[in-house]
């Protein structure tokens, strides 16, 4: 739980948006686009069109004015002119007629002079009409030339305006191409792709990946929420730690617990076998420890007969009926006292004693048997040991269990014996590669008579006194005999004895179960 991520919660799609930012910004520069079209088309145009024709009526008006003044001041002039060479002509006219020759009369000169000024003045008189008619003549040319002058600046006026119109639109046009080239590289620059990066995170720290790339900060609005967004990435990343930590702790201490838990069962479970095959024990011992007194009576006087009767046998079949009978009476009081050892469950005597040269003993007495069977034997003892306790009870306990373990290995196989301990106990363990034990008389190894041992004709053998004596022995010195076997490949035999058994009663024996 604690090397797992939990797994991310699934991130909702993000709302569809009918336009984005980018929409949103093209639709603007469409709208200044069209308010500054708008604009030049509806009030700059007819604006400079007004002041165009304003213009030009002004400059067609001061210039009939100034050209109806021209011609009518040449007019003036010529008029002026012409007279003055009419007078000039009639004053020559009359000097020559007054310079006539004497030959002439007054009266002939006085006609002339008569006739002359009469013809004088009315050339003047036609001059003047002349002049006079020149004039209207000039106006009418001029009032033409205006009107065909208005009507080419009314053309090119037109011209103008379709041109100005013409450049009005490639300059808005251009302006906002450059508008848009400029808005839209800015904004892909400082506000999309800043956007889009961010997102981008975004989703990914939805999606439960906090181990990421945090986007650099932009301006100052995007800037301030990439270093919001990185703050609260930065504080989930802690979260996360924290909660990773905390699971592992919680996993750790689930498993510590799960594990006293499942030990303190199977300390329970032995506990409660221990206890179950004690007092199951304790009752054979009890049974067997009455059986055994009136047993060992009953024996010691047949023995006792069959001994008196054998001296004084003089029939050689009578007296070896007479020995057959005092050994199986031997032999029933030996029986008979191991049951009674099994009964008191008692240890003779508490002294000091080193388990490893208990064990090496034991060992010595059984390496020639496992030298014959061609076994190895593997020893690992941990020097240093010490415990309180009876010796020779000890090295009963375990020669019996290397016998067993030889009996069961045959020829061949290895023998494991190792001793080792802490501060509470010392453990003396007896490994075989034998036949093992089958897990249906594991429950009964050490009750009394229970026996494993098969001879060649397929029968059981032995007492099965040993491993409820030892076992004994070892509840007597306050330990416990562990047992495990395979079929096929052996068992292990395990004493574990206190370190402090005995300490208050030294030389006294007592019993301890």
């Amino acid at each position: 739980m604690g090397d797992r991520d939990p797994q991310p919660p699934t991130a909702p799609p993000p709302p569809e948006r009918p336009f984005g930012l980018r929409s949103r910004l093209l639709l603007a520069l469409g709208g200044l686009a069209a308010l500054l079209a708008l604009a030049l088309l509806g009030w700059i145009e007819p604006h400079t069109h007004r002041a165009l024709s304003t213009f030009g009526a002004r400059v067609l008006d001061d210039s009939s004015t100034t050209m109806h003044a021209l011609a009518l001041e040449q007019n003036d002039q010529g008029r002026d002119t012409l007279v003055d060479l009419l007078r000039g002509s009639e004053l020559d006219r009359q000097r020559a007629i007054e310079q006539l020759p004497a030959a002439a009369t007054p009266e002939l000169r006085t006609a002339l002079l008569a006739a002359e000024r009469s013809r004088g003045q009315h050339w003047r008189q036609r001059g003047t009409a002349a002049a006079d008619e020149l004039l209207a003549r000039a106006e009418a040319s001029i009032d033409v030339r205006l009107r065909a002058l208005q009507r080419a600046q009314s053309a090119h006026a037109a011209d103008f305006l379709q041109d100005l119109r013409a450049t009005h639109l490639l300059l808005l046009a251009s302006l906002l191409l450059t508008l848009l080239a400029v808005f839209g590289l800015g904004l892909e620059r400082f506000v999309i792709a800043p956007t889009r990066r961010l997102r981008a995170a975004v989703q990914r720290v939805a999606g439960g990946e906090l181990e990421i790339d945090l986007p650099r900060a932009g301006g100052a609005e995007l800037g301030q929420l990439s270093r919001d967004f990185a703050t609260m990435v930065t504080q989930l990343r802690s979260a996360r730690d924290q909660l990773q930590r905390f699971a592992s702790g919680l996993e750790h201490e689930v498993g510590k617990q799960t594990a006293h838990l499942e030990q303190a069962l199977r300390d329970l479970r032995s506990s409660h076998q221990q206890l179950a095959q004690a007092e199951r024990l304790a009752a054979l011992g009890t049974l067997a420890g009455g059986i055994a007194h009136e047993f060992h009576n009953l024996i010691g006087g047949i023995r006792g007969c069959a001994s008196e009767l054998q001296t004084s046998e003089t029939d050689a079949e009578r007296k070896e009926t007479l020995a057959v009978i005092t050994r199986a009476a031997d032999r029933g009081t030996g029986i008979v006292q191991q049951l009674l050892r099994f009964a008191r469950r008692s240890v003779e005597r508490h002294e000091r004693l080193d388990p490893t040269a208990v064990a090496g003993d034991a060992l010595a007495l059984c390496e020639p048997a496992a030298r014959r069977q061609q076994i190895t034997v593997e020893r690992r003892f941990t020097a240093g040991l010490e415990l309180r306790g009876d010796g020779d009870a000890l090295h009963q306990v375990l020669v019996n269990l290397l016998l067993n373990a030889l009996q069961a290995m045959g020829s061949g196989g290895t023998l494991r014996v190792a001793v080792d301990g802490d501060d509470a106990e010392v453990r003396i363990a007896v490994a075989d590669t034998g036949r093992g034990i089958a897990p249906a008389d594991l429950p009964h190894l050490f009750e009394p008579f229970f026996t494993t041992r098969h001879g060649d004709d397929g029968q059981r053998r032995g007492t099965g006194l040993g491993l409820s004596v030892s076992w004994g022995l070892v509840q007597a010195h306050g330990g416990r005999i562990d047992v495990q076997s395979t079929l096929g490949q052996g068992s292990t035999f395990t004493v574990r004895l206190p370190r402090g058994v005995g300490a208050a009663n030294d030389g006294e024996a007592r019993p301890l179960q």
